[in-house]
């Protein structure tokens, strides 16, 4: 295969991924719809299942690191959820640089109708296709996503790549040796 042939096969495969990805946000912008009418943000659903998933201490810089946004948007976003009462949040005793945030039962009842339609619509959309034929797909995306990365075992990975859905079987972990940079994660959230 020329050179020229290869570039325009990558190309490809970037285009159908966006063109994957793209479908899935709105498929989750969609459910999260169905979920709540408060106009909640798909940015806060992420930060409510990195507080259900890991329940513990939190360093704005965490917040920050999965948001991808600065440590004062991430400090208004904690904020935002406390204030809309999804969210409760405390000093750690244990460190005073961070908080301790907590679901309320309002926070815990919105992710559950939001994993339920997120399920129904992804059940109605993929459900009948062969799980081997997934299974595939999932190597092939971990396998290029290591090579975008440049992970290559050495323990230098920027974890949190999954965003909102995190992975007991993580890939870039596995490859790096390592554990996930916010601690306890690596299980099945949604």
């Amino acid at each position: 295969m020329s050179e020229e042939s290869r570039v325009t096969l990558i190309e490809r495969v970037l285009g159908a991924s966006q063109l994957y990805c793209s479908a899935v946000s709105d498929l989750l912008e969609r459910a999260l719809g169905e979920a709540t009418s408060d106009g909640l943000a798909m940015s806060q659903v992420k930060l409510l299942l990195l507080v259900a998933h890991s329940g513990d201490r939190f360093k704005v810089s965490d917040v920050a690191s999965l948001l991808e946004v600065t440590n004062a948007a991430a400090s208004r976003a904690i904020d935002r959820l406390v204030q809309r009462g999804l969210v409760d949040r405390r000093v750690s005793a244990r460190d005073r640089r961070a908080v301790d945030l907590a679901l309320t039962p309002q926070g815990e009842a919105l992710l559950e109708r939001f994993r339920e339609a997120r399920n129904d619509a992804l059940t109605a959309a993929v459900g009948a296709y062969p799980a081997e034929g997934l299974e595939r797909v999932v190597e092939l995306l971990d396998e290029l996503s290591l090579l975008l990365l440049g992970v290559d075992g050495d323990g230098t990975v920027d974890c949190l790549r999954c965003g909102m859905h995190f992975r007991e079987d993580c890939v870039v972990m596995d490859v790096a040796g390592r554990e996930c940079s916010v601690g306890g994660l690596g299980g099945e959230v949604m």
